[in-house]
């Protein structure tokens, strides 16, 4: 008869009983990172005008980091609320409504004339933005960093003892 006794067996259980929470700290502080990373990344090329030619900077777009930590999910999420974010995204054809104004003429065929006031009805207006995406272009730029930080965080937190 064989006769096998187990050492160290509570000192097993603690580490796997561990294992969770330390996957969990690694993955929140990796996923934290990753999230400032990408959105200073979005917002330094909003600043340059690289992806979106805008003469307003960063003065039309925010980029805010939401980060959400559930029993089961980490997640980092890299928006834009303002309105002119979601066309320049995705691009827009569009017809917009213009509204009826006044308009001052002092110049016909380039040529200074008395003042003018000119009555301008409302029309429609067709418009058509080209997509310019700039969040979801970083991300696809970022994919390959992002995907081996995080297996480095999780084969980090289950090899340390």
């Amino acid at each position: 008869m064989i006769t096998a006794h187990l050492v160290g067996d509570e000192k097993v259980l603690a580490r796997v009983r561990a294992i969770p929470s330390a996957v969990s700290t690694g993955l929140l502080r990796t996923i934290t990172k990753l999230g400032l990373d990408l959105q200073g990344r979005v917002q330094q090329d909003l600043a340059s005008g690289q992806r979106l030619a805008s003469r307003g900077g960063l003065s039309r777009f925010t980029v805010d980091l939401n980060l959400e930590r559930s029993s089961d999910r980490i997640a980092a999420t890299i928006f834009s609320g303002g309105e002119y974010a979601q066309p320049r995204e995705y691009g827009l054809t569009s017809t917009i409504g213009v509204r009826a104004s006044l308009w001052r003429e002092k110049r016909s065929f380039r040529r200074t004339i008395s003042e003018k006031v000119i009555n301008l009805r409302a029309y429609n207006r067709k418009a058509a933005l080209p997509e310019r995406s700039f969040l979801r272009s970083a991300l696809e730029e970022m994919g390959p960093a992002i995907s081996g930080e995080v297996e480095t965080a999780v084969r980090a937190a289950l090899t340390d003892g």
